[in-house]
């Protein structure tokens, strides 16, 4: 018997794009970012989202966890402006085209405890989540059993 939850599994960011009012096609990760988003069967969720050409000022930055706080105050902008992330649960409704992202923790303070409500379609074997001018399309890599 086959799964019925269409989004279980885990997905690969194709495009992230933002289209402006006046019609121009923006790409606030790139034009290819780096992306996984993951759906369990039980509701849970994790998005992990970020520009490839994100660079720190101190290149030899040590890689011990411990040390991840004492970066300068430009790197630590820079990774916050090329870099998202969230994980929580989720729900969706197939009649209403919609998914709920509910944020246990995440990148964004102001997003932990919150729901990010998303419009979806499935096209072409792609998940797209958004709506209105922002739209990100998600290719399948793991369907989940």
């Amino acid at each position: 018997m086959g799964n019925e939850n269409p989004f279980v599994g885990t997905w690969q960011l194709i495009a992230w794009e933002n289209t402006e009012a006046d019609g121009t096609v923006t790409y606030p990760y790139g034009k290819q970012p780096v992306g996984f988003l993951i759906y369990t069967n039980d509701g849970h969720m994790a998005v992990e989202i970020m520009d490839p050409n994100r660079r720190q000022h101190g290149a030899r930055f040590p890689v011990e966890p411990a040390f991840a706080q004492t970066l300068s105050d430009d790197d630590r902008l820079s990774a916050y402006n090329t870099y998202l992330s969230y994980c929580g649960t989720y729900s969706y409704s197939i009649a209403e085209w919609r998914m709920i992202h509910h944020v246990k923790a995440g990148l964004i303070p102001s997003w932990t405890g919150s729901d990010q409500p998303r419009n979806f379609e499935f096209r072409d074997g792609q998940l797209l989540l958004g709506g209105g001018r922002v739209w990100l399309t998600w290719g399948r890599v793991v369907p989940h059993v």
